[in-house]
């Protein structure tokens, strides 16, 4: 791609090497547009649904039959969802999707189309941008969800805002979409994949001793999680009612499927799927982090007996049944191996909470 600006003819490198504002809003969105185009590469998940207008009008255009639809908006801000320190920006793109594919998966859909807008002091790198939106085009090539549209913004903290539009693979009116009011007394309780990891992996890059060879698969984890889309859509079609992706923590996430199912909880700790790395090296801070952790981007789901063993028969990701759903509302109890009662927040992130 060769530019001119200023009557001065630059090639994509020298592109990269400028900062925002030295290549003006226009010139990056077509940049960034390019970016979009040559790393996202098309697949079933992805051509289900006929776009008519995408990148580069007004507004974007698709037709699509009559049914379900699911809508989610995320925001990742620099500083408070992210460091560049400790991220590579093709994982941070990457990771900026995930967050929004992984709220469609949690309620049975597949992720459709997505808007990305970005806050942006103008001292930003060009080159930065350009490798978050190859992390965009990655996850969205992969889990679904292209990128049709977007906005750019003057902010003095570079954040990135995903939309995201997701639909009912089945193609028929789905009356009961998986919710986090739809959990039941005496239904089991149970989460895919481990829990915890992802906390680790930044507790990790925080002190700095990512050095341990048994480190770099908690990293892993939390720079590069994978949303559980097919286990949602599975579990959508499968007889399970409710569930809830665990991004905030799993206290925080389960206490919200107990608040808006008027239900309590009751998890036995020694049931939880945690990686063996997380308990080596962290022996004595594991339980915490696999209870309060958030990112690990897993799905907690609540269902009978029968259709939860039918998911740990059936699905190719990891389920594991970690306690039952109580009348005892709100109350969350956690169990030791004992059966004594452990002391444990399921308080979440909170934007505003030390402000």
């Amino acid at each position: 791609m060769i530019v001119c600006i200023d009557n001065i003819s630059l090639g994509q490198e020298d592109l990269n090497n400028m900062k925002v504002n030295e290549i003006g809003e226009f010139e990056l969105i077509r940049l960034l547009s390019k970016t979009l185009s040559d790393n996202y590469k098309s697949n079933e998940l992805n051509t289900n649904y006929n776009e008519i207008v995408g990148l580069g009008d007004d507004a974007a255009v698709w037709d699509v039959p009559a049914g379900h639809q699911a809508f989610t908006t995320d925001a990742l801000v620099n500083d408070v969802h992210f460091d560049l320190r400790f991220i590579d920006p093709v994982d941070l793109g990457w990771k900026s999707m995930v967050s929004s594919q992984s709220d469609i998966a949690a309620m049975g859909f597949r992720p459709l189309f997505t808007t990305v807008s970005l806050g942006l002091s103008g001292n930003e790198e060009v080159d930065l941008l350009t490798k978050i939106y190859k992390g965009i085009a990655y996850a969205s090539s992969q889990f679904g969800g292209k990128v049709v549209g977007g906005d750019t913004v003057k902010s003095e903290t570079l954040f990135i805002s995903i939309s995201m539009l997701g639909y009912d693979p089945s193609n028929e009116f789905r009356a009961n979409p998986l919710k986090r009011s739809s959990a039941k007394p005496g239904e089991l309780l149970a989460v895919t994949g481990s829990v915890g990891s992802s906390a680790g992996g930044l507790r990790i890059l925080l002190d700095n001793t990512g050095t341990l060879p048994q480190s770099q698969q908690l990293i892993e984890s939390h720079i590069k999680p994978r949303p559980q889309i097919d286990t949602g859509v599975w579990l959508a079609s499968n007889g399970i009612q409710c569930a809830a992706d665990i991004s905030d923590g799993l206290l925080a996430d389960l206490a919200h499927i107990c608040e808006a199912s008027k239900v309590g909880a009751e998890i036995k700790i020694d049931a939880l799927p945690v990686d063996t790395d997380l308990k080596s090296i962290f022996p004595v801070d594991w339980e915490e982090l696999s209870l309060s952790g958030g990112e690990d981007y897993q799905l907690v789901f609540t269902g009978t007996k029968e259709s939860i063993d039918k998911a740990i028969s059936s699905l190719k990701t990891s389920v594991t049944i970690i306690g039952e759903i109580t009348d005892d509302y709100p109350e969350i109890r956690v169990l030791n191996s004992k059966g004594l009662h452990s002391n444990y927040t399921s308080s979440g992130f909170d934007h505003f909470a030390n402000t």
